[in-house]
């Protein structure tokens, strides 16, 4: 693949991954709660999920929604459901609630990308742009998802972390609070209007 191309896939991933998603939310979120070393289950299971969209999306999942409308709306039903679960936690999760030994889980984490309509258009959006006829479609999944895994595991730490440097700054509790229900709300949000500004709804 050629160098240019390459810098351009490292260009969009850093854009997108690092915008504000509900996975950067709730990572923010873990960290504001949990503390960044308890989170970081939670962080790899993000990553993780990260790599099973790009399995799928890989493997044709992307054209099955365009060609059956009821597994996109089941989708998009199934995401916007577990979405709302999610921040429903974060709204009510009682700041400081991991101190002692409880940590955010890997299970918990794992299942956020492949429900999240903004890591589906993300990477649809970065094979179809960025795919090469002449090379093998092995070497380009390898290529490509090794960029936004790689960068995932940055940007989503950077996420995490900022939401424990929260944790430290702020000392109120009711505070803290708002903070993550404000959290809770950006999540819910920015999915609509992914899903709004994504082919899934084509």
């Amino acid at each position: 693949m050629p160098i240019d191309t390459i810098l351009l896939i490292i260009l969009f991933a850093v854009s997108m991954i690092g915008s504000p998603g509900p996975a950067n939310m709730a990572l923010m979120a873990a960290g504001a709660t949990y503390g960044y070393r308890r989170s970081i289950p939670f962080l790899l299971g993000t990553n993780s999920g990260f790599f099973l969209v790009g399995v799928g999306v890989a493997a044709g999942l992307g054209t099955l929604f365009e060609l059956f409308p009821a597994m996109r709306i089941t989708f998009l039903i199934l995401s916007a459901a577990y979405i709302i679960y999610l921040a429903y936690k974060i709204a009510f999760q009682a700041p400081n609630s991991g101190q002692g030994n409880a940590k955010a889980g890997y299970w918990s984490g794992v299942l956020i990308h492949p429900l999240n309509p903004k890591a589906w258009a993300m990477l649809i959006t970065a094979y179809a742009q960025f795919s090469t006829p002449t090379l093998d479609p092995l070497v380009q999944f390898l290529i490509i998802q090794s960029i936004f895994q790689i960068l995932g595991l940055i940007l989503n730490s950077m996420w995490c972390y900022g939401g424990d440097l929260l944790n430290r700054l702020v000392s109120s509790r009711t505070t803290l609070m708002w903070i993550n229900r404000g959290l809770a709300t950006l999540m819910i949000l920015i999915v609509g209007i992914s899903v709004w500004q994504s082919n899934l709804l084509a």
